[in-house]
């Protein structure tokens, strides 16, 4: 898959999105599952990419707890 140059030069690995929440890869991955954040990319080793703006919307519409329960 070759990215089109006029999409965003800053997506987020999973590692990024669980740091900006203070949670785990995991949880992370659960909340994809779940249907909480959605990955705008899937490179052809299976690894997500999140776009930045989609994660602040999901930091500011929910209310995270700090004790990593799965839900954001």
């Amino acid at each position: 898959m070759t990215i089109p140059q006029n999409w965003p030069s800053q997506l987020l690995r999973p590692s990024d999105v669980a740091e900006v929440f203070g949670v785990t890869t995991s949880t992370v991955n659960a909340w994809v599952r779940q249907g909480h954040l959605a990955p705008v990319l899937v490179t052809p080793g299976g690894h997500r990419r999140f776009l930045p703006q989609d994660v602040q919307a999901l930091r500011s519409t929910t209310h995270h707890q700090d004790d990593g329960g799965g839900q954001p």
